[in-house]
């Protein structure tokens, strides 16, 4: 054991625990993923849903409206439950909702996967920043914390983004070449 952490007072960390703050990581990257994809590949889910765009784009607005609720929400109601076991509840969530997205053939299926992935979505984000100040000392973080918001600023705009859309078109180019002449 750290004698440094036998000294410690309750609740103050000293040592860093970097794997914590890396799943932590991971979770906020699937959960941009997840957020900001649909906005990429809105034409292509219109043509395989048969709806407008417009309609289509639905799916970014009620995971946006949803997560702005459970974002205010959930950190009251889950007040006394430890908050490793919500996080992991949330990452779940966010899993089962886009598998279930991308397993949907109808609008209304791809709607209520979408409020589940915003109630992840708001609920992970609402406590992710609080779980992480508590894994890492003072200390450790200097100007670590600002330049992580302007990473996940920069996120909306990476070359993932990019190479995901490129990839799901391409998937369903035999599709989607029967519906536009200039993908082929």
């Amino acid at each position: 054991m750290n004698d440094n952490a036998a000294q410690a007072p309750a609740g103050i960390v000293t040592e860093p625990a970097w794997l914590a703050v890396f799943s932590l990581a991971m979770g906020v990257f699937g959960l941009l993923t997840a957020e900001y994809l649909p906005a990429s590949l809105l034409t292509p889910m219109a043509l395989d849903l048969g709806v407008s765009e417009a309609l289509a784009g639905q799916a970014v607005t009620v995971t946006a409206v949803v997560a702005l609720f459970a974002g205010l929400l959930v950190p009251g109601l889950t007040r006394s439950i430890d908050r490793r076991v919500v996080l992991l509840g949330f990452s779940t969530l966010m899993i089962a909702s886009n598998l279930l997205v991308a397993l949907s053939s109808s609008l209304t299926v791809l709607l209520l996967m979408r409020i589940l992935l915003g109630i992840a979505l708001g609920g992970f984000w609402s406590m992710a920043a609080a779980v992480a100040m508590r894994l890492v000392p003072a200390a450790s973080c200097h100007g670590r914390c600002r330049s992580s918001s302007a990473g996940l600023r920069r996120a909306r705009w990476s070359p993932c983004r990019w190479a995901a859309t490129w990839v799901a078109c391409t998937a369903g180019a035999v599709r989607l070449s029967r519906r536009l002449p200039w993908v082929r």
